[in-house]
């Protein structure tokens, strides 16, 4: 569509207004909305989107933006931007709703053959290292996106790999000192048990009745014994542990013969 060279802003803003007005007597909806408005809203939008649009045009050289343009005709920028999806400018006319969603699955195709290849230039720049031909604004920002996620990834794996190895060294810690537990009882049980079989063959080599095999008394000389620094000591023990037995036996016949 060829713009026109004479557009004039209040003109266009005047007539725009009225079809606008005669618009919102019925509703402003799509469905209402007819060719000479869209071609008008069309032909606005593209005359101040122009970075040669004269401001001589208008009164004082007042240079008017399209927002200004959308303010003063009373429409919102969200709903024209709709109406103009559904406008054809080289027809100059609005399409109908299979034109408009052939228009609308051609569009996204077309998006997505540009994001398939911008996405392609992404990878082959991080497996080359070098930005290939047609990189852009575009392939930047996904590389750079795509980096950062590489980077967090990498710190996720990195940190489950420690708490991993780390898991791993607190239970065989745990392994461990469990063990040494079991072994310290072990070897605790087989030294009581090596005691018992010691004094019990003790008592048998130094005759002990078989009633006083199993006296506490015996077992409690026996206690004391052990518990003494050398046999020096214990040989002392002993001589003074007759001595005194001794003088109890004959302290106890003579409160017997008395």
């Amino acid at each position: 569509m060829t713009l026109q060279t004479n557009w004039n802003y209040e003109t266009s803003v005047q007539k725009v207004s009225g079809l606008v007005s005669e618009l919102k007597s019925v509703t402003l909806k799509k469905s209402t909305l007819t060719d000479d408005i869209a071609r008008e809203l069309y032909e606005a939008r593209e005359q101040l989107s122009n970075s040669g649009y004269r401001s001589d045009l208008v009164p004082n050289g007042t240079r008017f933006t399209w927002l200004d343009y959308l303010s003063d005709v009373g429409l919102a920028k969200s709903t024209v931007h709709r109406w103009l999806e559904h406008y054809e400018p080289e027809k100059q006319r609005l399409l109908t709703d299979e034109e408009y969603q052939a228009k609308q699955e051609e569009k996204r195709r077309a998006e997505m053959s540009i994001r398939d290849a911008n996405n392609s230039r992404v990878s082959q720049a991080i497996k080359t290292g070098s930005f290939p031909s047609g990189w852009n604004p575009e392939c930047q920002r996904l590389y750079e996106d795509r980096i950062k996620e590489e980077r967090l990834r990498d710190e996720r794996i990195r940190k489950m790999q420690e708490e991993m190895q780390k898991g791993a060294e607190e239970r065989k810690c745990r392994e461990d000192e469990r063990r040494a537990r079991v072994e310290e009882i072990d070897e605790l049980v087989k030294g009581i048990k090596e005691n018992i079989t010691k004094r019990q063959v003790f008592k048998e080599r130094i005759r002990i009745s078989h009633d006083g095999k199993d006296d506490p008394f015996i077992d409690a000389i026996l206690d004391y014994l052990d518990e003494l620094e050398d046999d020096n000591r214990r040989i002392e023990a002993c001589y003074n542990i007759i001595k005194t037995c001794k003088g109890i036996a004959v302290d106890l016949q003579r409160g017997q013969n008395g």
